[in-house]
């Protein structure tokens, strides 16, 4: 049998970085995801609101390429996930950054040294990084944090690790699973301002949450998910010059 291409190139050409059309997923017998259709491009954020237990965290799954599609068709990055190798998918999620709601560090590391850590998995030494990751550490605006361990810093500062730590490797998609889970109001708000900006070096960027007021933090694509149903609300946007530090 001759193998198709899984390099789906009318997509990626219009700036398509992942299309899903009617993808079903989900766990064992349980369908949690049916019927998605989205669409996600280069320099555009996209904010996934819905109650608990709506789906968003399997959508999250998806998108990292943690949870394969029962049916529909997905592509990502120009990859045809049904039809993609190992290797291809492996090579995809290097070009995936994902802030987890929980994220996870090496808790005696400094917060600059979990900042670099993707870099020094691909092989690339101090010398190599310590410019990049300053730059990091200066963008989610650490400032001294940078130099403590991660067990000392607020649960803010640790949602800026997290960030800073999913763009080191300069993703094409940044995802983000409940990124202002358990924190104030304002932390939250600058949190999200921190990943919007990466629209302006053309990564797509998709949050989910269960707080519908971060749509004013835009400019945003707004869409709602509700009972593994996916639905477009509209474009926000209000807010595209509010200040984050």
């Amino acid at each position: 049998m001759v193998r198709t291409n899984p390099v789906d190139i009318d997509l990626y050409e219009r700036g398509a970085v992942v299309r899903f059309a009617g993808v079903d997923a989900g766990y064992g017998a349980a369908t949690v995801l049916a019927g998605i259709e989205f669409e996600a491009r280069a320099g555009e954020v996209s904010l996934v609101t819905g109650p608990a237990a709506a789906g968003k965290t399997t959508f999250t799954h998806l998108l990292r390429l943690a949870l394969e599609p029962r049916s529909g068709r997905a592509v990502m990055l120009g990859v045809d996930i049904a039809r993609a190798s190992a290797r291809a998918k492996a090579n995809l999620k290097k070009r995936i950054g994902y802030v987890a709601e929980n994220p996870v560090f090496v808790e005696h590391w400094s917060a600059f040294d979990n900042i670099a850590m993707p870099l020094r998995l691909l092989g690339q030494k101090p010398r190599d990084y310590d410019h990049d990751v300053q730059e990091l550490v200066d963008f989610v605006g650490l400032g001294d944090a940078a130099d403590l361990t991660i067990e000392k810093l607020s649960n803010a500062e640790r949602r800026r690790v997290a960030i800073a730590r999913a763009l080191a490797a300069k993703p094409t998609l940044i995802l983000a699973d409940d990124p202002t889970a358990g924190m104030s109001p304002a932390d939250g708000r600058r949190v999200v301002r921190l990943l919007t900006e990466m629209r302006r070096v053309g990564a797509a960027i998709v949050i989910t949450s269960q707080d519908e007021s971060l749509a004013d933090v835009g400019p945003i694509l707004r869409w709602r998910m509700d009972r593994g149903h996916l639905s477009r609300i509209g474009y926000e946007t209000a807010g595209d010059g509010e200040d984050y530090e």
